[in-house]
């Protein structure tokens, strides 16, 4: 009987330890959701590259960068500035060794994506501290990824503050938790990525400090502010000769940061009038419609992402102004906090009935938002021209084309093609740089044309441009084709 009873008894305690470390149902279904999302989006955006369809800007640029430092060089021909007078971007040298092994960009944005999916892990557990049930923290967590906008970040390739998203997460998680050593971590690891994140890391600094814990927060909010202003007003014009690359989107509102404040104070109605317009709107409420508008609830946690957006709306041009670009990622980050945040409000509030009820509201905005306006398979955008068709009967001689240029050699190539070149001290954005196009801060050419060695141009899209196309015919006489083939040409020079 003693032996009987020393084997159930060991037996229940064996149960009792496989209860102990067995996941929730909910994670399980979390991690399906999150690794079936990551693996949809890495497979869309390997093909994307290999398909042609990524660009210049800023493919192009964020693949020659990284290239550049990896073999110890830094003028970025690209967009014709040295890497570090593009953006604050030392999070740079953390992908250096992979380009050393070969790397490029389908790493860069394999990278990406699987940091993206990996965002659904500070939401679930920031929930779970909230005193969220399993299933509510899950679904919170997986509406991240149903936001339209996480998924136009994958289909845009990467982009640095994109790839800030989950350190910025894992960073509020660890100073809700006052875990200061992980919360250090992982804001210097955000803002690495980006000059612009440093804004939302100060805001950060402020609600801890606003929570209690006064020392850490505002040295964390001095710290933060002390590297933005050190890039954007010593470090860029600096490194740049004089000037800020983003001055441009900035012109109607004063350029310059020095410029932007006296236009606050002079004529505050030149950004007010921004703010509020219905560009704005639009921008605002696709933003919150996929999270059901419920992150209004925690209004002091949105305040992380008030900087970009304020900066998104100002510029002069659409493109910072909607979610299907990387300027929205920040605004997301506040978002994805503050839906966490207003359901844990009313739970305790209200209890757990309407906290079903809206998480059931924030998935349920979610799958809209996918639906509706993501590039997901599942959405009714699919086949809208977002990604390439498996079939594209041009791809063979595109291949071929980029095949035919030396390793080594200073190449000029179409806006689409030069991803698949851009590993190499010198590739220019045609008709860069025989005239200046999106090149350098003063939009002179700072290189001379007599260094192309190679021209590889997608005559289709250079047709587009009648000033563009007649420059390539002119300077043709200087070079021999050599591939010619489905509006696909090649040149070397004589």
């Amino acid at each position: 009987m003693a032996v009987t009873f020393q084997g159930a008894e060991a037996t229940l305690a064996r149960d009792e330890r496989m209860v102990r470390v067995r996941p929730h149902p909910a994670v399980l279904a979390l991690i399906a959701v999150a690794g079936a999302w990551t693996v949809t989006f890495a497979v869309l955006v390997v093909r994307r590259h290999h398909g042609f369809w990524d660009l210049a800007f800023d493919m192009g640029i964020h693949d020659q960068s990284v290239w550049l430092l990896a073999h110890g060089l830094d003028f970025m021909t690209v967009r014709g500035l040295p890497v570090f007078g593009h953006h604050a971007t030392p999070g740079y040298y953390l992908l250096v060794p992979a380009y050393w092994l070969g790397a490029g960009p389908d790493f860069l944005n394999l990278v990406q994506v699987t940091a993206l999916g990996a965002g659904v892990i500070p939401l679930y557990l920031l929930a779970r501290d909230r005193d969220l049930d399993p299933w509510i923290s899950a679904g919170l967590a997986a509406a991240f990824l149903l936001h339209p906008g996480v998924q136009f970040f994958s289909w845009e390739l990467f982009h640095p503050e994109v790839v800030a998203i989950t350190p910025l997460l894992c960073a509020y998680l660890c100073a809700t938790r006052h875990s200061w050593r992980w919360f250090a971590f992982w804001s210097v690891l955000a803002v690495s990525w980006k000059e612009d994140v440093a804004l939302a890391v100060v805001v950060l600094g402020l609600l801890v400090a606003l929570r209690g814990n006064r020392r850490i927060g505002l040295t964390t909010a001095g710290v933060a502010l002390g590297w933005f202003l050190l890039w954007t007003l010593l470090l860029f014009p600096e490194i740049n000769g004089g000037g800020v690359q983003s001055e441009g989107i900035y012109s109607g509102v004063g350029g310059s940061p020095g410029g932007m404040l006296e236009t606050i104070f002079n004529d505050p109605g030149a950004i007010t009038s921004r703010i509020f317009s219905s560009w704005s709107g639009d921008f605002s409420f696709r933003l919150l419609l996929p999270f059901a508008f419920l992150p209004l609830l925690a209004p002091l946690v949105l305040l992380i992402g008030l900087p970009q957006y304020l900066l998104d709306v100002t510029t002069d041009v659409p493109w910072t102004q909607t979610i299907k670009h990387h300027y929205a990622a920040l605004c997301i980050v506040a978002l994805a906090l503050g839906s966490v945040h207003a359901v844990a409000f009313l739970r305790h509030r209200f209890g757990q009935a309407l906290a079903i009820g809206a998480c059931v509201l924030v998935v349920g905005g979610g799958v809209f938002g996918t639906l509706a306006w993501g590039p997901s398979p599942l959405s009714s955008e699919y086949r809208g021209g977002w990604w390439p068709p498996s079939n594209d009967p041009r791809r063979d001689s595109l291949e071929a084309a980029v095949a035919m240029v030396p390793d080594d050699a200073a190449v000029a190539a179409s806006y689409g093609i030069l991803p698949n070149l851009s590993q190499r001290e010198e590739i220019y954005d045609f008709p860069n740089p025989w005239e200046s196009k999106n090149f350098g801060i003063e939009g002179k050419p700072r290189r001379d044309p007599r260094r192309v060695e190679w021209l590889v141009i997608d005559e289709s899209v250079v047709r587009g441009d009648p000033a563009a196309y007649a420059l390539l015919h002119t300077i043709l006489v200087d070079f021999t084709v050599v591939f010619e083939r489905d509006d696909v040409l090649v040149a070397r020079r004589r």
